[in-house]
């Protein structure tokens, strides 16, 4: 059994490194990607390649819905990946026994009835973005893995002093990052925001995921994850700087 996931946050990476592990995949197997440009608009190519040069194996993939791809923070060289597209296009590119051998997995911060239902269709499943409690990873995993390899149950690894998903080290360096990229972002002037509200909402979604894997929430961090998701949509919102302002008072960092 192998393991590939893709992330383009840090923090995601770190989390999903732990979930593979302690599914019990040797972390020789474990294939962590996101972290450049090149592994987002390569990772079709590299799943496919993979899954064919291992015909003898399974192999779990969790792949995030939305891979931003900017190299320039107010720059105009910007691009979203649909994660679920690329696995969608991998799986067409796939011979019908190879298909077999992957269960593909959709992680976002995104749950709308309509949102995993596009998941489903072009994948195997929907995880959320959501903190996993000690020993609950393969309740997490179990109803999708058994659904699509009923033969073979993987083994949970020794949680004994080990590393318990809910204790991933989410430093503030990882979040700041994000906040600081939204405050420059957020004074720009309203033709600025209208022509950039896609960089803006990739970091405010990105920011949102990261919040959603924190252990032990506050009830602030609840209200700031609420606050961004009211601003999806196509376009900024009216006064959107101080929308921020109302979403930064509440992470307490």
């Amino acid at each position: 059994m192998y393991a590939i996931a893709i992330d383009d946050s840090k923090i995601q990476r770190k989390l999903l490194k732990l979930f593979f592990e302690s599914a019990g995949v040797r972390n020789d197997r474990i294939h962590i990607m996101g972290d450049t440009a090149e592994e987002i608009n390569t990772f079709g190519d590299f799943a496919t390649t993979f899954v064919d040069e291992h015909p003898d194996d399974v192999i779990l993939m969790i792949v995030d819905e939305n891979l931003d791809i900017q190299e320039e923070l107010v720059g105009t060289k910007h691009e979203s990946v649909s994660g679920s597209g690329a696995v969608a296009e991998m799986r067409r590119r796939l011979l019908p026994d190879q298909e077999r051998r992957v269960l593909a997995l959709i992680r976002s911060a995104n749950d709308s009835a309509s949102d995993v239902s596009i998941y489903n269709s072009r994948a195997h499943g929907y995880l959320p973005k959501s903190p996993i409690k000690r020993n609950k990873v393969l309740e997490v995993l179990a109803p999708l893995w058994l659904a699509r390899f009923p033969r073979f149950v993987p083994q949970a690894r020794d949680w004994r002093d080990k590393k318990s998903i809910e204790d991933v080290v989410i430093t503030m360096d990882d979040l700041m990052g994000l906040i600081d990229d939204i405050d420059v972002l957020s004074v720009l002037s309203e033709d600025e925001l209208v022509k950039k509200w896609s960089i803006i909402w990739e970091k405010m979604h990105a920011l949102k995921g990261d919040l959603q894997i924190m252990p032990n929430r506050e009830k602030g961090l609840d209200t700031a994850i609420t606050l961004i998701s009211d601003l999806r949509g196509p376009n900024p919102p009216e006064n959107f700087s101080e929308s921020w302002l109302a979403i930064r008072s509440n992470l307490r960092f």
